[in-house]
Parts: structure tokens; sequence; C-alpha cells
């Protein structure tokens, strides 16, 4: 899988770029991207950006920090080198800024947001059509290399309930209690017969989890403010650049 786009954000003095790899290897029945899939591609063109070219840009503009997205990220064998090259050719702080924990996380990634869909092996398996064995020993494994872990999970009512979110928290917990864990609302996709959470189930959710961690954010977007992200956030305002 591909590395197809950079784009680039200094709203806020961020000074951050972002390198977004193509495609993923989990199936979530109620992933997001299908409310805002990826750019289609262009007919009879792949534009796939190389290391070389991709190294090229980085260096051109210089940032503070590198942050690799998807799709999934890990799945890219190219990572781990672009990730060597941000730290240590131009001194940038690295982020695998969204990762579902299926790969491991490369020594020279400083930071990662780990999306956990479930603990229970069943739940995450039948949500995502992957086990999550190497999601939760790959989390444990980036916490204890020194890397800046954080979670997310999203509550889904009926699939990802109250009580799973608090499995999650639960697992994180064990982990550190001090790693920062964000829970998201379901916002219902075309072709998921899942319903939206009620704020009160997602307070449920958050009050459950900070019984076993203690930093926690919850946010229910909605569509109109996910479509509206780079508008009204800075940290979403970003320009293409390759």
């Amino acid at each position: 899988m591909p590395f197809y786009k950079i784009t680039y954000n200094t709203n806020g003095g961020m000074n951050r770029a972002c390198v977004y790899n193509w495609g993923c290897n989990f199936r979530c029945r109620g992933c997001a991207y299908k409310l805002k899939p990826p750019n289609e591609l262009p007919e009879g063109k792949e534009p796939w950006l190389g290391p070389e070219e991709i190294k090229s840009t980085l260096s051109r503009l210089m940032p503070k920090r590198v942050h690799f997205l998807g799709g999934e990220p890990t799945t890219n064998p190219s990572l781990p080198e672009l990730a060597r090259f941000a730290r240590e050719e131009l001194g940038a702080v690295t982020k695998v800024g969204h990762t579902n924990g299926s790969g491991r996380i490369p020594d020279c990634v400083d930071e990662a947001t780990f999306s956990i869909k479930a603990f229970s092996s069943e739940i995450h398996e039948a949500y995502t059509g992957a086990p999550n064995g190497a999601v939760l020993a790959n989390f444990r494994d980036a916490y204890r290399r020194g890397i800046k872990v954080s979670a997310s999970t999203v509550l889904i009512p009926g699939v990802i309930g109250v009580g799973e979110v608090g499995r999650v928290a639960e697992f994180v917990g064990r982990v550190g209690r001090g790693i920062r864990f964000h829970i998201t609302a379901y916002m219902p996709v075309p072709g998921a017969p899942y319903l939206e959470p009620s704020i009160e189930e997602l307070d449920d959710a958050c009050a459950l989890a900070k019984s076993y961690v203690d930093s926690v954010s919850c946010w229910s977007a909605g569509k109109a403010n996910f479509f509206s992200l780079k508008r009204n956030f800075e940290a979403y305002d970003s320009v293409k650049v390759a």
C-alpha cells in the first residue's frame, strides 16, 4: 500500500507535514471513510509517491513535525525509512497519527495514536474482519519502548457499547494510567445498520473510562462538523504539496 499525498499546515505555528498512505488492511463496517472517502485516483495514472520524492518534499518544507496517516500507515514498507529520515536528518518530531495497531510502530517514531476498536477479540473480528491480538501487543510494545502513545475508540451502540469501551479503557489503563484516551461517538455511514449514540450513552462511556485512565476526552462530531473540520479547526487546515 503506497503513500500518495503530502499536506502541510503552518496555522498556529504548527509547521506540520502529513504523509498519507493509501488503503487499509481492516474492513471496519462503520468506517468514517464511507462518509468522506480519500480523493479518487486519476484515471490512467499511478500518483504514488516514492521515498525519494517524499524526502525531497520534506527537505524543502523542513517541518517541525511529520505525521504519517492513512489508511493504515504501518502497512507501508517505506515507513521506517521515512520516519528515520524525518527524525535524524530533519530533526522533526515523528508521529503515526492514526493506526489500527496491526503493525509494529517503527523505532524512529516518537508518538503514535492507536485506534483500538474493541478489547474482545470476537467483537473486534466481527467488526473489523481481523483479530486484535497484534493490536494489543503492539500497543504495549510501543509504550514499553518509550513511544508517546495515546488511544481512541468509537462508541457504537449494540456493537462497541459502553461496557466494551470500558474494557478498552481498562486495558489502556493497565498499560499506563496516564495514557490519553479518547472516545468518539459513532456517525452513521452508508451500508451500516448502526445508530449514533445518545449524549447520555457517551457520558456513561466517558465516566466509565475515567475509572481506568486519568485523561479522557469525548467527542460527538455529527456529520456537519465532520465535513467542516478543515474550516473550523486550525489543526485540519492544510494544503496539499505533493
